[in-house]
């Protein structure tokens, strides 16, 4: 069985700037949908032309925005800071009392 070649990441890097530019530019989609190694090109990606251009994965329907992210933080370290030590925590060498 034939393995197919590997990208070099500098075709990977410059694709996922490509992903990038199209889940922001419709214009940059609608050229891939109609010429996909054209539109690499033109997009600075040096696709291997014995390889198969593989579709554009889906841009990601959420976006974590700061509100979600603080509570998510927040809610890890309210459970961290539950957590106590039943054997008594050390901190600066010295032992401490839950």
């Amino acid at each position: 069985m034939s393995q197919s070649p590997e990208l070099p990441s500098e075709v990977r890097k410059a694709f996922a700037r490509f992903v990038a530019r199209a889940w922001a530019d419709e214009a940059v989609r609608q050229d891939y949908a109609r010429d996909p190694r054209l539109a690499l090109s033109q997009g600075g990606v040096d696709w291997p032309d014995d390889l198969p251009v593989p579709d554009l994965p889906a841009r990601p329907d959420k976006s974590l925005d700061l509100e979600s992210l603080e509570s998510s933080a927040g809610g890890a370290l309210g459970t961290i800071g539950t957590v106590s030590c039943p054997t008594g925590c050390f901190a600066g060498g010295q032992s401490q009392s839950p």
